[in-house]
């Protein structure tokens, strides 16, 4: 009966996955990025697959990313996402499986997790060292093929690595003895410890506990010991592996094997994340039996829209942090964490790429976003040259007047013309005190005047009169800036500017002043994370520095990845909640002067209304996620290479959901959206 039905079985499954090669894909991608919601309502997923079916048959249509791109993910709006997997502590743990003469564990997303959204996506890096095209889905074929065998041979599923190697050297190619090699080592270095179980382990061990790991593998004792030592977990009464002994913790043999081998008449308890293996087969075997919720959990709040290698790793480094059950992080830190560490890893891999395509003598990071850009920076590249800068969008508007004319008089007064601003606030901001009582004269408006859309006409006719007058007062500002910016650049031929974005406004200015004002003799380009998009009134603003070279942009523009372009949206504040993730405490730049010694001086804005903690804990999150994923993959450079398009998804999909992430990150801040 059992045949009949796997044999019907994979009859539905041939005709309604495997017949159409783009069916397959897509429906086995879904399940295999949503396996929770899969095994706890299959009807959905079948429901999908049959809406792909007809899609397919009555309207010749196959399906395609649209489908994944339009489901809507809901982000957790009441908390911070791993408080959903908060457990109790391990010293409450610990003392429970205390009370048990022997404690087993499972080994894989129990007490170590690989670094992928699924298990088996760690094949895409094997594949990649084996230099072997579609590796993955020939691998687990293969293991699904040598399962079939065996059990039609001899009634067991249990199967070794080097019967799976030995399958695909004789029908794929692959050399069986390199390919169990990589595999191992795969492994063995990119397995990391569950820190909430290895607090577990290290009470359980310091009191003497009798303890051993049960595992349905295909890797063989030695290999599950080197990875458990690797991983911190060197020391086990026992390790009970299935493909050595034939028999599996779901079938139940395993735990019988257990008993057999410490005594029957012991007290035994189990822990691991699989509902049937690790609990309902071990309490058949007189063990008791703790559930411990995978961390795949988390993927129904992971972003689909990204590449299947990066996403997956992305996916598996948040879902160990945030659900392993250790603790309930911050609000603000989980921000940084999910939301800003890839973007900051990948545009850091992108800044290094051009310091070295470009052979810049330097890389500038502009105050105040490249704070933390500059730290991740410098701790995955410290041998590149680099300098955090004192540099702002006021800063720029000023000192660039003479050249970008209009866009002083629009930042000033049409940016400013609907906050209630009295004309003298507008014009001590300008730093024209010197000439207000011309510019009144002129506009025939009083210092308590509200600046209006109105009256910025009159504004700009006063200002462009007197522009002679409105260039001297930054005559100081621009000496003090040319002689910080000289000795910053002093034996420099190339540099980059590195800022967030959005018009390369920052970078253009600082490009003009160094190159056409100042007449240094070197050339400044300019690198963006992200440009203006269509919601902008100067959609295509940069777009001649971008189509020269003069400036690069990581995360999206006009010319690529045009969905970002196309959604990212200024007028919903995604410009705002974007700079967050790079906010720093230290104050904004005001300007440049000279001192009466004729040394540079330094002029800073007040503090801004943004709270210190909160920014300590969003850039703690980010230099966290840096520091995990750069550790997981330090052997593995490819897995660098982050694409603009994988480093915003988790922004969009946060965007996504509307305002209602964004206040409860940010629910206390008071943005401030113009220059002044």
């Amino acid at each position: 009966m059992k045949q009949l039905l796997k044999k019907a079985k994979d009859l539905f499954y041939d005709i309604m996955v495997r017949r159409v090669p783009e069916i397959q894909h897509f429906y086995e991608g879904f399940v295999d990025s949503h396996k929770e919601q899969h095994q706890k309502a299959r009807l959905k997923s079948w429901m999908l697959l049959l809406r792909c079916n007809l899609r397919y048959y009555l309207f010749h249509r196959l399906p395609d990313d649209n489908l994944k791109r339009r489901e809507t993910k809901k982000l957790y709006f009441k908390g911070s996402e791993s408080s959903l997997s908060l457990r109790q502590s391990p010293q409450e743990l610990a003392k429970l499986l205390s009370g048990y003469d022997v404690v087993t564990f499972d080994l894989f997303d129990t007490l170590v997790f690989r670094p992928f959204r699924a298990p088996t996506d760690l094949f895409y890096l094997v594949g990649m060292k084996l230099n072997y095209l579609n590796f993955k889905k020939l691998r687990i074929l293969a293991e699904q093929e040598v399962r079939k065998q065996k059990y039609e041979t001899q009634h067991t599923y249990e199967v070794t690595l080097l019967e799976i190697y030995t399958y695909m050297e004789r029908y794929m190619g692959v050399d069986a003895q390199k390919g169990i090699e990589t595999e191992i080592q795969t492994e063995i270095e990119l397995c990391q410890e569950n820190p909430y179980l290895k607090q577990v382990y290290n009470l359980l061990k310091s009191q003497g506990q009798k303890m051993a790991v049960v595992s349905d593998m295909y890797l063989p004792k030695t290999v599950l010991q080197s990875i458990l030592t690797s991983c911190g977990y060197p020391q086990w009464e026992g390790i009970f592996v299935s493909c050595e002994e034939s028999v599996s913790k779901h079938e139940g043999g395993l735990f019988s094997l257990v008993k057999q081998h410490f005594g029957t008449e012991k007290s035994y308890i189990h822990l691991g994340d699989h509902p049937k293996s690790d609990v309902e087969s071990a309490k058949k075997q007189g063990f008791e039996a703790i559930y411990y919720e995978n961390i795949e959990k988390g993927n129904v709040y992971r972003p689909d829209m990204m590449s299947p290698i990066i996403g997956s790793a992305y996916a598996g480094i948040v879902n160990g942090k945030l659900h392993n059950g250790l603790k309930s992080l911050s609000i603000p830190y989980e921000y940084g964490y999910v939301y800003g560490g890839l973007f900051v890893l990948g545009y850091c891999e992108f800044i290094h790429r051009s310091y070295h395509s470009h052979q810049l003598d330097k890389i500038l990071f502009l105050s105040r976003d490249g704070d933390i850009l500059s730290k991740v920076y410098e701790k995955r590249y410290p041998s590149d040259r680099i300098e955090y800068v004192y540099w702002s969008r006021l800063a720029a508007v000023k000192l660039a007047a003479k050249k970008y004319k209009y866009d002083y008089l629009v930042r000033f007064l049409d940016h400013n013309c609907h906050r209630g601003m009295k004309i003298g606030q507008l014009i001590e901001g300008m730093g024209l005190q010197t000439i207000e009582r011309e510019i009144i004269s002129l506009s025939g408006l009083s210092s308590e005047d509200e600046l209006t859309p109105q009256n910025v006409p009159k504004m700009k006719e006063a200002l462009i009169a007197l522009w002679d007058q409105v260039l001297f007062c930054y005559q100081d500002a621009l000496k003090g800036a040319e002689r910080y910016y000289t000795t910053v650049l002093d034996g420099c031929s190339k540099v980059c500017a590195v800022d967030v974005g959005w018009a390369g406004s920052g970078a253009a200015a600082l490009s003009y002043l160094v190159e056409e004002e100042w007449k240094l003799p070197c050339q400044v380009y300019g690198l963006l994370a992200g440009t203006n998009t269509v919601f902008n009134p100067d959609p295509d603003a940069s777009e001649g520095f971008l189509q020269s070279g003069l400036m690069k942009s990581y995360l999206y523009s006009a010319a690529k990845n045009r969905e970002f372009y196309l959604t990212h949206n200024p007028g919903k504040k995604h410009n705002i909640y974007f700079e967050m993730l790079v906010s720093s405490n230290q104050r904004s730049l005001k300007g440049f002067g000279l001192n009466d010694d004729g040394s540079v001086r330094i002029d800073f804005s007040d503090p801004e209304p943004i709270g210190e903690q909160l920014i300590n804990e969003i850039q703690q999150g980010i230099l966290d996620f840096a520091e995990d994923y750069s550790r997981i993959f330090a052997n593995e450079p490819a897995m660098f290479g982050i694409s603009g398009n994988d480093a915003y998804a988790p922004f969009h999909l946060a965007v996504s959901n509307g305002d209602d992430y964004f206040n409860l990150v940010l629910k206390e801040l008071k943005f401030k959206e113009n220059i002044l």
